[in-house]
């Protein structure tokens, strides 16, 4: 690789379509990447469509060798995370380099140049944009598809942060999970949890779609809650929420979307959805047009697995067995939509009671991700 590589900032359309469509050459002979839809990374960069700019700025930048991409990263400045932790630290995200130090470093240098402008100190990451969204790098499990909306990445990745004076300060884990493995009494233990949960006047119902805007208001509220403890949270305001919510509509049934309550008022919810990357993988390089369109509408029905992407129940109502009664549920609504298998992800390494929970469910770990930081 020459040592004549340029990192220029992205600043025109052009160049942020060539920003977006740098992993479908880079990954192009990898059996297992699968190309996210263009136009779904364009609206996440783009300041109009999405709420993080209100409190937020991005820089980005490709790395040129010869007129060739070689690399890619995005500089992020959250004011919000700095409201909220105070630790003046800033992020990277959207990390993709061909295997060479040379070039990842350069990445990193011009991340860390843009931040230390901005007052920053710390650079954390990888996280696209922020931990709400897809976060870290893969470390094990290369040797499988990634599922909906979860990073994928070659394995030489650790080495180039860690070469870079990166250290890991965070793990988080995929469990797999299968209708064939899970334990014989789960349906017969929720029933028996959810019984003597009626008993409390706590209910399990799935979203009503017909309400939506009114359901997703009072979960925006105990989405925060719930999480407000765990490590790396970013609480989402009201729009930012909604955004994220109308998104995650367009591809939830309302069997994937449980909320719990205790006379009438919301206390926890489970959140579930089919496993997407199955249809997207068959659409190449990520474009929609020509035929692209009709390969996502006709590929739905042929997914057969699920990623249950999160679980919060308001900490005064926990340990009641609302989470085993999600999971029974989880487990019925993939048998009637003819999904054997899912995962469950992320899992934090300091989750104690999630990672209980997926050992009593037979839930082997099969992906693991590491986020990195540095002081700079």
């Amino acid at each position: 690789m020459s040592k004549q590589v340029r990192i220029v900032e992205v600043t025109t359309k052009k160049m942020l379509k060539r920003f977006i469509c740098f992993p479908h050459e880079l990954y192009r002979d990898d059996q297992h990447y699968v190309p996210l839809p263009n136009f779904l990374i364009k609206d996440m960069l783009n300041p109009l469509k999405n709420p993080f700019f209100d409190n937020g700025e991005v820089g980005c930048f490709l790395a040129i060798d010869d007129h060739k991409i070689v690399g890619r990263i995005a500089a992020i400045y959250n004011k919000v995370h700095l409201q909220v932790y105070n630790d003046n630290t800033g992020f990277f995200g959207f990390f993709d380099c061909v295997d060479d130090r040379y070039v990842a470093a350069s990445l990193f240098s011009k991340s860390v140049e843009w931040l230390k402008i901005k007052g920053i100190t710390r650079i954390f990451g990888p996280e696209n944009l922020t931990t709400n969204d897809p976060t870290g790098i893969l470390t094990k499990g290369f040797d499988d598809d990634p599922v909906f909306l979860m990073p994928y990445n070659f394995p030489y990745y650790e080495n180039l942060l860690l070469i870079n004076g990166f250290s890991e300060i965070m793990t988080l884990a995929s469990y797999k999970t299968s209708l064939e493995t899970l334990p014989a009494e789960l349906y017969t233990k929720a029933e028996i949890l959810e019984q003597r949960l009626r008993q409390g006047n706590i209910t399990i119902r799935c979203l009503d779609q017909k309400k939506f805007n009114e359901e997703i208001k009072n979960l925006h509220e105990v989405y925060n809650e719930a999480n407000e403890h765990n490590w790396g949270f970013m609480p989402l305001d009201g729009r930012s929420f909604f955004h994220m919510a109308k998104d995650l509509k367009q591809v939830v049934d309302e069997e994937s979307v449980l909320l719990a309550e205790c006379k009438g008022q919301l206390i926890g919810f489970a959140v579930s959805v089919r496993d997407y990357n199955q249809v997207f993988k068959r659409i190449s390089n990520g474009k929609l047009f020509p035929s692209g369109w009709w390969t996502l509408l006709n590929g739905r029905k042929h997914i057969t697995r699920i990623r249950i992407m999160i679980i919060g129940v308001l900490p005064q109502w926990r340990r009641l067995g609302i989470d085993w009664c999600f999971y029974s549920k989880i487990a019925q609504y993939g048998k009637h939509k003819q999904i054997d298998n899912g995962e469950a992800c992320y899992v934090m390494q300091s989750n104690f009671q999630m990672n209980r929970m997926m050992k009593a469910l037979n839930a082997p770990i099969v992906k693991e991700y590491k986020l990195y930081s540095k002081n700079i």
